[in-house]
């Protein structure tokens, strides 16, 4: 076996050809390949071994295990080997083609009996990495690319009875140089196992192509005459011949609309049915079109993952994801980084999405291999040129486009992710060309161009070209200025959905400009967090591993439950397909969408109309309020949502009365009829604030939030500088008849002063105002600062919240347009999203006002830009590795933000904008009272 791993080419497999389940001709017509009398699962319990490397399992098949394991799985769900997240280094040595000796080895066993047919066909939809087949004792084949659909013919070797199959699976092989893809790295047999019992002489392969004016051509690629029953006509395509069948007035195959037509293919006592999309996918004058139109794609990367079961993800677990992307209002799934499972295609097409489906091919991890003068870009494409691998790569080319060219769905293959340009992508994309009219997608060519290779990267003959986390800037300043580019663009990953993301809507005030941008794939759709030894969600790191990269995993724009975060409704909103607008009085409902007329209803404030819009084309409803809140509702489902807020309620600011001041030592005491503000002359804050005969403690300035997944570089520099442990120092107290006004440092050790601000203070009836002017420090300390505000703690009493904001979910300056500013009422332990690594969550935008109660007090504030009111304090958010290690205490944790800095998507993608970001200079009044 040895001898195999260190080399790229299968042995023995059958030709990729096209996916399909044949049935016999008795039995019932289904698309379920369980109810084929042809097709039998060889999934359920297997005997299994373990071993340290191939010389200590040569021989293995012989014997078998003593454990049982379940299949498909992956065998570190079981206790095998050991759990491992990397994103791009490889996790092993590298020095192609060679491999680690001490490699895992799976050894796999089961006994069947023959269950008929002429012809016996074994096939595996995903092994990974690699695996050897033994039937009886004897050697059968060898295959080395795990998401492919691996098929052997064993018919000499079965016997009638207790046929005993062995599967060796290696961890690693010389294929793995090529899948390093950003993921948990698993071992075994991840996807389906069957058998096919066919006649000697049968269907082998076909190709399907179709035309928006009804053209429907079918390939005959076998040996025998196949009869095809399309469209009421039945017609007999010879070996290796064409037949067409012409459509009169199609209904055409999209997202929006996935209509399907049956086809039978019959030859020899089989069917096979298939479902066929008339559909176009191309670019043309530098526009990408979909039956004709300049479509967007709204869409998401997708990896086969489940929390408790890994890779081996069922058809309802990726039936349950398509649905709910429907829900959510994606069209468009990228299969990051390989090929998709057959049975996800086909809820592609029935259901309708659109796939980019990509070949299994990623080899990220030579960036940092510690090739000598190489950096990021030219390590890229260190096997881009490699002989070693040009046979791996193109097989993996054919495979994606023979498996899955019959689908419906596929509207764009993609060479593969991050492996860099050179001779043998060239010849992968030559080999595309000669295979499929339809549009080839690959980013790797952009990181050569990048490298100072622009005459190459302009040249490639791409049809789309792609960008990963490109800024809506660079979108708008540099591709759509760039004279030398005709190529529509797609951005492949966008939107980087780790913890608490922001930024969506600038993307697409963007993407929705020019018909020369596609649109984006958001990464991606779920959480990798991973179930494993406890109830909690856990990352790369948590089970010893010294290599990993911690919650990098963690990057979906859903949960790894497929519970919904306020992100995903940001998405959900950018991706609808009514978009609206107002202006004059006049609300327009506009239907983004280029096919599928929108029939539901429409709500403005309440009030409800059955509409029926056509593709591009706009409703208008005359509207005159201070306050639209409209919706549209498909069923039960809210589609689409939008809010237009005419006119702001004024800030009514209660008058101020001059308090008595009295000092003891640092404190200056102001009484008022109602209460008692003790300020620190030393540090210019309110040490004590007590107000109708509560005392509600201290009102401290406040620059530190908990850091978002994507706050992980720029909270580098807020570290560097202390944040969380700034201090307020007062330099000079003025006190007059009605205010006092305090000239305030926040300052560090090490350091000048962060901040500088001029702080007055004013006093009613029921309360105080905190007034500020500051200015952030011009040493270049930090591009920007977290958030500039008040924070308070409370007794955990004070739980009962009210408020008038952007909610009920969680909101930010540039994450708020998904929610509707409303009054709401909700418990602080509901405040916080519990994300699998804590940060900073429950912030609401733009409240006109936000009280706690107790249940007989209750405190109120106005005037600030955002508030949040947490079980947690910032401190504890910030120092958890892991959700499930937060404290509950008895206490409330309030921040009142005169300004706090937007999410921005910067693990991979844009800090937030400018106009989202604590700008260096600025004022605010926040008034706090009691009642």
């Amino acid at each position: 076996m040895k001898e195999f791993v260190n080399q790229t080419k299968s042995v023995n497999t059958e030709k990729p050809r096209a996916y399909y389940i044949p049935f016999a001709q008795d039995d019932p017509k289904s698309y379920e390949r369980e109810q084929s009398s042809r097709f039998v699962s060889l999934n359920g319990t297997w005997k299994i071994e373990c071993f340290d490397s191939l010389t200590d399992a040569e021989g293995c098949w012989k014997g078998e295990g003593q454990n049982d394991i379940s299949v498909p799985g992956c065998v570190q769900y079981f206790g095998y080997d050991h759990m491992q997240y990397t994103n791009i280094r490889y996790p092993f040595a590298y020095d192609p083609p060679h491999i680690p000796t001490k490699n895992p080895v799976f050894h796999y066993s089961r006994h069947f009996d023959r269950k008929g047919g002429e012809k016996t066909y074994l096939v595996f939809e995903g092994v990974d990495s690699c695996f050897f087949v033994y039937l009886n004792g004897l050697f059968v084949g060898y295959s080395n690319i795990s998401h492919r659909i691996s098929e052997f013919d064993v018919t000499p070797y079965l016997k009638e009875k207790d046929n005993k199959l062995d599967v060796i699976v290696a961890k690693w092989n010389m294929g793995s140089y090529l899948e390093d893809q950003d993921k948990w790295r698993m071992s075994g047999i991840f996807r389906d196992v069957y058998l096919l019992c066919r006649p000697e002489k049968h269907i082998v392969d076909f190709a399907i192509t179709t035309k928006t004016d009804g053209t429907v051509t079918v390939e005959n690629k076998s040996e025998v005459t196949v009869s095809i029953v399309f469209d009421g006509k039945e017609k007999e395509a010879l070996p290796h011949r064409c037949v067409s069948f012409r459509v009169e007035n199609p209904a055409l195959w999209s997202a929006e609309e996935p209509n399907l037509y049956e086809m039978k293919l019959c030859a020899n006592g089989e069917v096979v049915y298939q479902r066929v999309g008339i559909c176009e996918s191309k670019t043309e004058n530098g526009i990408y079109l979909f039956n004709g139109k300049p479509i967007k794609l709204l869409g998401v990367n997708r990896h086969d993952f489940h929390p408790e079961k890994g890779y081996a993800v069922t058809r309802e677990d990726m039936k349950k994801d398509v649905l709910l992307m429907k829900r959510l209002n994606v069209n468009a799934v990228r299969t990051s980084h390989y090929p998709s499972s057959p049975l996800f295609y086909e809820l592609c097409s029935e259901y309708g999405l659109y796939v980019m489906s990509e070949s299994d091919l990623e080899s990220h991890g030579t960036t940092s291999c510690g090739e000598p003068g190489a950096d990021y870009h030219k390590g890229m494409s260190l096997l881009a040129d490699s002989e070693l691998f040009v046979d791996s790569i193109l097989e993996r080319q054919i495979c994606n486009y023979e498996e899955h060219k019959n689908f419906s769905c596929v509207n764009i293959y993609s060479i593969g992710n991050e492996s860099g340009w050179g001779k043998n992508f060239e010849r992968a994309l030559a080999l595309w060309k000669s295979l499929t009219d339809k549009p080839i997608h690959y980013e790797g060519v952009w990181e050569y161009g990048f490298d100072g290779h622009w005459d190459a990267y302009y040249a490639a003959p791409l049809d789309i070209v792609s960008r990963m986390y490109a800024s809506p800037e660079w979108l708008k300043n540099e591709y759509l200025n760039d004279q030398r580019e005709k190529r529509p663009l797609v951005l492949c990953e966008y939107m980087h959905s780790m913890g608490n993301p922001g930024g969506m809507k600038a993307y697409w005030d963007v993407l929705e400009s020019s018909d020369r941008l596609m649109g984006g794939y958001v990464w991606e759709w779920a959480d990798h967090g991973m179930r494993y030894g406890t109830d909690a969600l856990r990352y790369g790191g948590d089970f010893g591993e010294f290599e990993h990269d911690g919650n990098f995993c963690v990057d979906g724009i859903v949960s790894a439950d497929r519970e919904i975060k306020s992100a995903t409704l940001a998405m959900k909103t950018a991706y609808q397909p009514i978009r609206f607008s107002y202006d004059g009085g006049v609300l327009c409902a506009f239907n983004r969408n280029f096919f599928k007329t929108e029939v539901g209803r429409l709500a403005v404030n309440g009030k409800e109309t059955e509409v029926a819009i056509p593709p591009r084309a706009c409703v208008r409803f005359p509207c005159e309020a201070e306050n639209i809140v409209v919706s549209y509702t498909v069923g039960e489902r809210e589609v689409a949502m939008a809010q237009f807020i005419t006119r702001e309620e004024p800030l009514q600011e209660e008058a101020c009365v001059a308090p008595t001041f009295t000092e003891q030592g640092h404190r200056l005491i102001a009484k008022t009829k109602n209460g008692e503000v003790v300020l620190d002359k030393d540090t210019g804050e309110i040490e004590s604030l007590r107000l109708n005969g509560e005392d509600f403690g201290a009102v401290q300035f406040n620059i530190f939030r908990a850091p978002t997944d994507n706050d992980m570089y720029i909270r580098r520099k807020w570290n560097d500088h202390f944040l969380r442990y700034a201090k307020a120092e007062a330099r000079s107290c003025d006190i007059g008849e009605t205010t006092v006004a305090f000239s305030v440092a926040l300052t560090v050790p090490c350091f000048y002063p962060l901040v500088k601000a001029k702080v007055v203070y004013s006093f009613t009836e029921q309360g105080v105002g905190v007034a500020v002017d500051y200015a952030v420090s011009d040493k270049g300390y930090f591009d920007f600062l977290p958030r500039i505000g008040l924070k308070m703690t409370l007794d955990g009493a004070y739980s009962h919240l009210a408020y008038k904001a952007y909610g009920p979910w969680e909101t930010y300056s540039d994450s708020y347009l998904h929610t509707v500013k409303a009054e709401y009422v909700s418990e602080v332990k509901d405040e916080y999203f519990h994300y699998v690594m804590p940060q900073e969550s429950g912030s609401h935008y733009a409240p006109a006002y936000m009280a706690l109660s107790d249940g007989k007090h209750t405190l109120s504030a106005v005037g600030m830009q955002s508030f949040s009111a947490l079980a947690y304090p910032a401190e504890m958010l910030a120092d958890c590795r892991h959700d499930d290690e937060l404290v509950d205490g008895d206490k409330t944790y309030l921040c009142l933000d005169f300004c706090m800095s937007g999410m921005g998507t910067n693990a991979c993608g844009p800090l937030p904008a400018k106009e989202h970001r604590v700008p260096f200079s600025g004022s605010g009044k926040i008034v706090i009272k009691a009642t």
